[in-house]
């Protein structure tokens, strides 16, 4: 068995060598003479997968290492009997990580206090659903969104319209990217949504791009300076507008998801699919050697505030943002995302940051373990 992957799956070499020839591809260039030959096909987010890239192979099994399928043609593997699985939930806890960082910058350089705030989340699935979970913990009002959920009629959540949660102090939006079902996201949140923001409202986008309408976005930008944009996608990747990155409070290359964990978590749900479906007897997972994370510590940090300067120690939001602004401004813009992406290869999510009890009291420690955090 032919075994073609994305080089930069985490462990995929220690996961798949052992049921096939593997060979190892780079997923912006891999063409259909590269996979003539493949029986299995496995990717990552930048990669197509359409009838273009895979017809006429011999491919009978495809696997994403990722959450979103909008990379892939799912009809066109249906009708060509072509086995597809994907990773969805392996990336919730990071990209929760990156949505409680985003409100920890909001804390610390723009006044907001998440205590007594609303937020408001579009999309209840794995991530919205945890980030949801969590914010309730902290006694956070939550208000969700989701129409398909909220049809299911499953668990005790309550559902809100679209308009109702556009009306929260927070808005953070967790929905894949469609057009063709009956509730499509692209440009789901258009002008008329991005208006009803309410006055200093925070706008946080870790799904995809082209689920907020980047035109309407930069149009309202110009006139509301109150709004705090947290954009992690973005239409068009690698190549992005750059003018509408520079314009956000925070911009980052689709990291929020992108953790050792979240990326060795995708290759052992690839594993399992790949064995059950092959029939194959389930093998010893391998993980990556992910060494161990450093203790955050805030020695100097305000003591009220101790807790967000915690979560922006673990993932330097603004940070990144400042560096991946500076480098589309000098003209990177393509190269700058895929560097920026390769310097988060060894981010660690907050489960595995150890903290230093003493630098807390006892009710940040309470909101730091809910996050994630542990204790040495």
């Amino acid at each position: 068995m032919k075994i073609f992957a994305d080089k930069n799956i985490l462990a995929v070499q220690a996961n798949f060598s052992r049921h096939g020839e593997l060979h190892l591809f780079d997923g912006r260039s891999v063409s259909q003479e590269d996979l003539i030959d493949a029986d299995v096909l496995l990717v990552r987010s930048i990669t197509s997968i359409d009838e273009l890239l895979i017809g006429g192979t011999k491919i009978r099994f495809v696997g994403t290492a990722t959450s979103g399928i909008d990379h892939v043609d799912t009809a066109y593997l249906r009708e060509a009997g072509i086995h597809f699985v994907d990773a969805k939930g392996s990336n919730a806890n990071a990209v929760v990580d990156y949505c409680f960082t985003a409100l920890a910058f909001a804390a610390l350089h723009r006044n907001f206090s998440l205590a007594g705030s609303r937020v408001g989340i579009v999309g209840a699935g794995a991530v919205g659903g945890l980030f949801a979970t969590k914010l309730e913990e902290l006694g956070v009002e939550v208000r969700c969104y989701d129409p398909i959920l909220a049809a299911l009629a499953e668990g005790n959540r309550q559902f809100y319209s679209l308009d109702a949660v556009l009306e929260c102090d927070v808005v953070s939006l967790h929905v894949p990217l469609t057009s063709t079902t009956e509730h499509p996201t692209r440009n789901l949140i258009g002008a008329a949504e991005l208006a009803a923001l309410r006055k200093h409202a925070i706008l946080i986008n870790a799904c995809r791009g082209c689920v907020v309408d980047e035109l309407a976005l930069k149009r309202l930008l110009l006139k509301r300076k109150d709004i705090i944009t947290i954009f992690d996608v973005w239409a068009n990747e690698p190549a992005i507008d750059s003018s509408l990155a520079q314009s956000v409070n925070i911009a980052t290359p689709h990291i929020a998801g992108y953790s050792v964990e979240a990326k060795s978590n995708a290759t052992k749900i690839l594993a399992r699919e790949f064995e059950s479906h092959f029939k194959l007897g389930a093998a010893v997972e391998e993980d990556a050697d992910e060494g161990a994370a450093d203790v955050a510590t805030v020695e100097d940090a305000p003591g009220k505030l101790a807790q967000w300067s915690t979560l922006l120690t673990a993932l330097p939001l603004d940070e990144l943002s400042e560096q991946f602004k500076r480098a589309l401004s000098d003209g990177a813009e393509t190269d700058a995302f895929d560097t920026f992406r390769q310097k988060l290869l060894t981010r660690r999510e907050f489960i595995n940051r150890p903290l230093r009890r003493d630098v807390y009291s006892s009710d940040q420690q309470k909101q730091l373990i809910v996050l994630g955090f542990r204790f040495e």
